[in-house]
């Protein structure tokens, strides 16, 4: 009996070492803010002093960066450490759920192998098949202090949707009768917005939930410290990725792009870092590295499939950190909105890469313009009452764009036709292609491939398929060439046997416009191709240099197919025709018949009575092994 006490003594004790060598790690997630409205990081923002109390115990790094501005991607990208594009979870909301590689797994089921606690309160929304035993716990009353041990470590992930977009979908109503705790007349807005009284309202009311969102930080903090762990404990807090106002949230702008990144590191394991209290780091971290950051505190290998690199720990300085200047960012559907973007920053550079710059910003998204910020916008575009830097949200955009954001942070001056900045323009393009053959970037497929025949293993899929996507990447960058160089080539790619590089060639068309004149012609007949995607390529182009009407071919690609990202893909051209082509070519709902799923928001808009309602949305297959 003596002896098995001891015994027992020991293991208790035993446990007791293993739990203090092994920190635990806490994630206060507010969901759809950017930097810009914490006056920790920005003039603009909103006092925040439990986010800043954090701040005087850790780490402000003030180049913090989501890879994609909305949250399935974002934070798919979060729980695999892996870059969206390259593992097919790039579609927000998915159509079909990705297989990880055989063997890998999200990064808290490498905790749980630990012995780690998990717990998520309680958001997931992951594109990505979940890994078995990446939560011990997921719902709205999980907790850390549910472990069943108390000497048991824990990571443990909360999400707060008082900062979320349909925060600001508020009424008509609630906006002449609810007052704000920030004062309207002394917010700063960006230069891109309109200086109206509804916009100064949104913005306030905006940095008012910022304001909320602090206090619960403070409310999880002080339960850390009443349970006697918080000195054992780093938290992050961090938005899920930008927004919210107009031009944030779904867009690849710093607004949607730049978040606010706060760790607090406890006393008992400070030995973990090498940059004491207080300190401010401009070294650049994305979410692809906070998974492999939280395993290297956790004292777990990081596994090589993941595309980040740890931003913490013993082996990390600041100086070192602080060497890591640039940052990926991708976007390509937001519901039923479709527009391929990627972007490269470094240091204070931005390049943004558009691969169908002929759809605007501003494209009819549902979800968006129930915020009436969003609507009094477009409206004062179409009563032609905006100045430039306020009207590109509605209008086509340059194939790239180049930003100086030391000196233009709200990124309105494009340098990218700027003779002084041509060599700078030329290696941020070259290593942006360089990044998108690496992985190899699966968005050279259009999504109705991904989805038939991709998302069992995206990964081997992207491996197989290097070459295609190769050719892809070379065909779509015609349209950064001049006309008469790309002219020949371009034919060339209209005869091509395989369906992507002629899809990419009638984009890029599409992308030249009325400067395409000359390839007419050769590209009517492929309104008539067996692939419904090129269908709808060679009527976009057609239609915007007005040689077609293209409802024709629209309507019946829609018709036709019963495969529904083949309808989202359409859709997307109806949109555009139906609002922004200089001819006009209105589309009625009744055009259309056997629309489900998410393609039905475009359905709804036609029908005028979109705003509150939502479409008959199933549930994304899952991919098959």
């Amino acid at each position: 009996m003596r002896l098995l006490f001891f015994l027992s003594l020991f293991v208790g004790f035993a446990n007791a070492l293993i739990a203090a060598d092994r920190p635990n790690v806490v994630w206060i997630v507010s969901e759809d803010n950017s930097k810009h409205y914490l006056k920790l990081f920005d003039n603009a923002g909103a006092e925040t002093p439990n986010i800043a109390a954090l701040a005087e115990s850790g780490v402000l790094f003030t180049r913090a960066f989501s890879n994609s501005p909305v949250c399935s991607v974002a934070r798919t990208t979060l729980a695999t450490g892996c870059l969206a594009p390259r593992i097919g979870t790039q579609f927000h909301r998915r159509s079909g759920l990705a297989n990880l590689p055989e063997g890998q797994k999200m990064f808290m089921s490498y905790l749980s192998e630990a012995g780690y606690y998990t717990t998520n309160n309680s958001k997931k929304d992951y594109n990505a098949v979940e890994s078995a035993g990446t939560w011990n716990e997921s719902s709205k009353t999980a907790t850390w202090r549910n472990r069943p041990d108390k000497t048991t470590p824990f990571f443990h992930m909360e999400s707060h949707g008082q900062s979320h977009e349909s925060s600001l979908h508020f009424s008509e109503e609630s906006y002449q009768n609810d007052p704000t705790k920030n004062d309207p007349a002394t917010v700063k807005l960006p230069p891109y917005f309109p200086d109206t009284q509804l916009f100064r309202y949104t913005y306030a009311r905006y940095l008012d939930n910022i304001q909320t969102i602090d206090g619960i930080v403070g409310k999880t903090v002080a339960k850390l410290k009443e349970d006697g762990v918080l000195e054992d404990t780093f938290i992050f807090y961090f938005g899920d990725h930008g927004g919210v106002l107009p031009r944030g949230k779904g867009y690849v702008y710093e607004s949607g792009l730049h978040v606010p990144l706060v760790i607090r590191v406890p006393e008992n394991f400070r030995h973990l870092v090498n940059f004491g209290p207080g300190t401010e780091c401009d070294g650049f971290v994305s979410f692809v590295d906070f998974g492999p950051t939280v395993l290297k505190l956790a004292g777990v290998d990081v596994p090589e499939k993941m595309d980040g690199v740890p931003f913490l720990g013993k082996e990390v300085t600041l100086a070192e950190l602080s060497q890591r200047d640039s940052a990926f960012g991708y976007a390509d559907r937001f519901d039923e909105k479709y527009e391929m973007i990627r972007t490269l920053r470094i240091g204070d550079w931005k390049y943004m890469r558009s691969f169908q710059p002929y759809y605007p910003d501003g494209l009819q998204n549902n979800y968006r313009y129930k915020m009436l910020a969003y609507r009094e916008w477009r409206d004062l575009y179409n009563q032609g009452k905006l100045g430039s830097d306020q009207r590109h949200f509605f209008e086509p955009k340059p194939v790239e764009m180049l930003f100086d954001l030391s000196t233009d942070p709200h990124e309105v001056d494009d340098l990218s036709g700027d003779a002084d900045h041509q060599a700078r323009l030329l290696e941020m393009r070259e290593k942006l292609n360089e990044r998108l053959l690496a992985m190899p970037d699966l968005s050279l497929f259009p999504e109705n491939v991904l989805y038939d025949e991709a998302m069992g293993d995206p990964v081997a899929f992207g491996e197989k398929n290097r070459e295609r996507i190769a050719s892809a990447l070379d065909v779509a960058n015609l349209m950064l060439k001049p006309i008469g160089e790309a002219e020949g080539p371009l034919r060339s790619a209209f005869r091509s046997a395989d369906p992507v590089i002629r899809q990419w060639a009638l984009t890029s068309c599409a992308a030249f416009g009325d400067s395409a004149s000359e390839l007419i012609e050769a590209a009517k007949p492929l309104l008539r191709d067996e692939d419904p995607i090129v269908q709808v390529r060679a009527a976009e182009f057609l239609g915007l240099v007005g040689a077609v009407d293209p409802r024709g071919t629209l309507i019946e690609v829609i018709n036709d197919s019963d495969h529904p990202v083949v309808h989202l893909i359409a859709f997307n051209g109806v949109a555009l025709f139906h609002d922004h082509s200089k001819t006009s070519y209105p589309f009625e709902a009744e055009d259309f018949v056997g629309v489900k799923g998410e393609a039905e928001r475009r359905i709804l808009y036609l029908q005028g009575d979109w705003i509150g309602k939502k479409p008959n949305r199933k549930k994304g297959k899952k991919g098959k092994k």
